[in-house]
């Protein structure tokens, strides 16, 4: 009865420590999870953090180029080395939203794409469409990128956003329904166009229909 006895309780410590080992097996799998999730959102935090410094260098190129006579001669140079970078992290991220990047981030994929070519913005405009949409980008951004493309096609423009070299006047490119556009330019979160005709130096003369 004795080494029967025995035998029963080495089977129930067998099983114990099998039962224990398993707990600790789960206890360390979750140890494991846990820290290799701090180790990625970690890993986000430092990517993100390079992306936002990457955006405001190509931001400050963008502008510079633009701010100095002298500089105009390389704008195709600069802004196609930008749009290379910014291409990058559409690539690989989407186009990346207000909350990813902050709101400067999000003005500067915008700005790189308004300043590239008329296949290069068709082709990132259903994009922005719907980073609008989810609150992610500024809905006139995507007024000014939707008139800078219609500008380009020889088509009128929805918002009044665009402005030409009319014999050495500038003058706004002529608006589609131009007598509400002031109700458009409002729900894109525009000021009137009277107000940016102003804020431009320029004269707003609506045109008159025949």
């Amino acid at each position: 009865m004795k080494g029967k006895s025995t035998s029963i309780e080495l089977m129930v410590d067998i099983k114990q420590r099998s039962g224990s080992f398993e707990v600790m097996k789960v206890l360390l799998l979750l140890l494991c999870s846990v820290i290799s999730m701090k180790a990625i959102a970690q890993e986000l935090i430092l990517d993100t953090s390079s992306i936002i410094r990457q955006l405001s260098a190509i931001r400050e190129r963008d502008q510079n180029i633009r701010r100095y006579d002298d500089s105009v001669k390389f704008i195709t140079q600069v802004d196609s080395a930008n749009l290379v970078q910014i291409e990058a992290f559409i690539s690989k991220y989407g186009w990346p939203g207000k909350s990813f990047v902050g709101i400067e981030g999000n003005y500067t994929i915008w700005l790189v794409i308004q300043h590239s070519d008329l296949a290069t913005q068709e082709k990132y405009l259903p994009l922005l469409e719907q980073s609008v949409k989810e609150g992610e980008s500024r809905p006139q951004d995507l007024a000014y990128l939707t008139d800078r493309i219609l500008m380009r096609k020889g088509k009128p423009q929805i918002y009044g956003t665009q402005l030409w070299s009319n014999q050495g006047v500038w003058e706004f490119w002529k608006i589609e329904d131009e007598k509400n556009v002031n109700e458009r330019r409002k729900r894109a979160g525009l000021g009137s166009i009277e107000e940016y005709a102003n804020l431009v130096g320029i004269e707003y003369k609506p045109h008159t229909e025949n």
